[in-house]
């Protein structure tokens, strides 16, 4: 998919989105499904994604929730480590640069 397509399969998904606030994910004339934005319900798995569907006729969708928190929660912890680490390095190209 070039860069241009990828911007129209955005906005397309946008729009739907917009059009649609009650539905978790939407999907794009391109066959592809976007986490819609504008919904405020429970989380919801991805509508092709069999282990999740496994998962929650397994242990029920309140399980799937927490671990996908919780999953969730550590991915956002772990981005904000390596952002910290990311400021903090020195400048490779300023690497006499007195500003903190």
């Amino acid at each position: 998919m070039s860069e241009y397509e990828s911007m129209a399969d955005r906005d397309e998904a946008l729009a739907l989105s917009r059009a649609a606030p009650h539905h978790a994910w939407v999907l794009t004339d391109r066959d592809v499904r976007h986490r819609n934005p504008f919904y405020h319900g429970p989380e919801m798995p991805h509508p092709e994604d069999d282990g999740a569907h496994d998962f929650i006729a397994d242990h029920g969708i309140d399980a799937w929730r927490e671990a996908t928190e919780a999953a969730r929660a550590a991915a956002i912890a772990a981005a904000e480590a390596k952002a910290r680490e990311i400021a903090d390095a020195l400048d490779p190209w300023w690497p006499d640069d007195p500003t903190p």
